[in-house]
């Protein structure tokens, strides 16, 4: 039983260390703390937001150009796959328009607003619902034996 490692229980000292700083906060200088934490909170969340919307805007555009062109993947332009060119997936018109609809879910989720067309409000597909549609075309893709490119494209 020596061999074990004995709890050093925690003893507390009445008289205040030098390495500590003991400052107690009062009432009001908790409070303008608190606003300054809450105000930092939002700075951050307001470009954190402003980033992913524009990273979302920048994959719908390729996602637009991908429906436009010879539907080669993107990928295997800056990292070309050994080997013969590869043909694009099957459904790659019909999953690319899966994608941009997704896109578009997700800017819903990352711009909260209540959209209303029609007289009817839009809300955002769930997240389980959203994860399994986008999961649909790389699973199609590692299925069909495509290169990692293609894959990591969808």
């Amino acid at each position: 039983m020596d061999a074990l490692r004995r709890r050093n229980p925690f003893k507390y000292s009445p008289e205040p260390s030098e390495s500590h700083d003991t400052h107690i906060l009062d009432e009001q200088e908790q409070s303008e703390l608190i606003d300054k934490i809450k105000s930092l909170n939002a700075t951050s969340n307001s470009q954190n937001r402003i980033a992913l919307q524009i990273t979302l805007a920048l994959s719908f555009l390729l996602h637009i150009i991908y429906i436009f062109s010879d539907y080669n993947s993107p990928l295997g332009v800056v990292f070309p796959p050994v080997g013969r060119p590869e043909s694009p997936l099957h459904l790659s018109p019909v999953l690319t328009l899966l994608a941009i609809i997704l896109h578009a879910n997700a800017a819903l989720l990352t711009h909260p607003r209540n959209l209303v067309l029609a007289k009817r409000r839009i809300t955002p597909l769930h997240y389980s619902v959203a994860f399994g549609l986008s999961a649909i075309s790389p699973t199609i893709s590692v299925l069909s034996g495509k290169t990692w490119q293609t894959t990591a494209w969808w």
